[in-house]
């Protein structure tokens, strides 16, 4: 079986992935521009994928994204084709997790005040510092993500509310909602996180209406996808206080434009779509790939297989 990697991987790493999976043969290319029709199985963060991509490709019978989102692929393509696509769910767990408590503290206690008083010399407690000790938290996206960032919310001793299609209860939230509930819980919440995936039904969830059902003063934090938020209804409620701050690890037009407005927020903390990255995020990816790879040729065995017709 024959395996393409966009993804350039070390000597260890592919090591264990033959050692799962010794009849595999992994070639590993730059970019996926030449025909192969040995080609059964593509590993790829998903990006380089577009419908003409496929077509060099004609026995491909699954693709690997190392990608929790999928919204970036030909889905409609692959279902045409009846390739398998699976993602890496549940091995961002821990860094995204890390990533938002990361991001609640450096809004409460003023991070970026103080970084910038480092950066210009200045030695002042002026800036008031708030903590997460009492608030209470909504996640909207109650899913493996943001179960763990439930379980990371408590440790601190906030109140976590979850908004999920289902609303089915978890041990890990205090209470779990669906989006007709949303509203309520929203407007209960000091922070609000975003961890949905994009698919047609998620793009600007974050709108006017929903931004209107928030606590005033309450903080966002988004780290799913930019286009999840309607920028422009953000933007308005940073400015005009709705919204007392925000934490934002995604946008629309990535990279951010020089020009974008959100630059110049004292208000907003930026990063540049890091929430999944760790020094230890890649073998965690790779471990996923490695346990599918070690079933395949039984598709019907490899775990994180998408739902194509739903984008998750």
């Amino acid at each position: 079986m024959k395996v393409i990697s966009s993804i350039k991987i070390s000597e260890d790493r592919l090591g264990k992935l033959i050692a799962a999976q010794p009849q595999a043969q992994i070639v590993q290319v730059k970019e996926l521009t030449e025909r192969d029709e040995e080609a059964e199985i593509l590993l790829t963060y998903g990006w380089d994928i577009k419908e003409q991509t496929l077509d060099l490709y004609p026995n491909l019978k699954w693709l690997q994204s190392l990608s929790a989102g999928v919204d970036m692929l030909p889905l409609n393509k692959l279902a045409e084709r009846n390739i398998i696509l699976t993602n890496v769910r549940g091995a961002h767990n821990i860094q995204m997790a890390e990533h938002v408590i990361w991001s609640m503290l450096m809004l409460l206690r003023q991070g970026v005040v103080f970084v910038r008083q480092q950066d210009q010399k200045v030695f002042s407690a002026r800036p008031k510092v708030d903590e997460m000790y009492g608030k209470t938290v909504c996640i909207v996206g109650a899913g493996t993500i943001g179960r763990e960032i439930a379980r990371k919310c408590s440790a601190f001793d906030m109140t976590v509310y979850g908004i999920s299609r289902s609303g089915h209860s978890d041990s890990a939230y205090d209470r779990v909602g669906t989006v007709a509930e949303m509203s309520e819980i929203l407007g209960l919440s000091d922070i609000v996180v975003v961890v949905l995936p994009l698919t047609a039904d998620t793009k600007n969830f974050v709108n006017a209406e929903f931004i209107s059902s928030m606590k005033q003063g309450s903080m966002l934090i988004n780290a799913a996808r930019g286009p999840v938020t309607d920028e422009k209804e953000l933007l308005q409620a940073l400015q005009s206080g709705k919204i007392s701050a925000a934490a934002l690890d995604v946008f629309v037009q990535e990279p951010l434009p020089e020009d974008s407005p959100f630059w110049g927020l004292e208000n907003v903390f930026i990063t540049p779509h890091i929430g999944g990255r760790t020094i230890k995020a890649a073998d965690r990816m790779l471990d996923v790939f490695s346990s599918n790879l070690s079933k395949y040729p039984n598709l019907k065995g490899i775990d994180n297989i998408i739902d194509l017709s739903s984008g998750y």
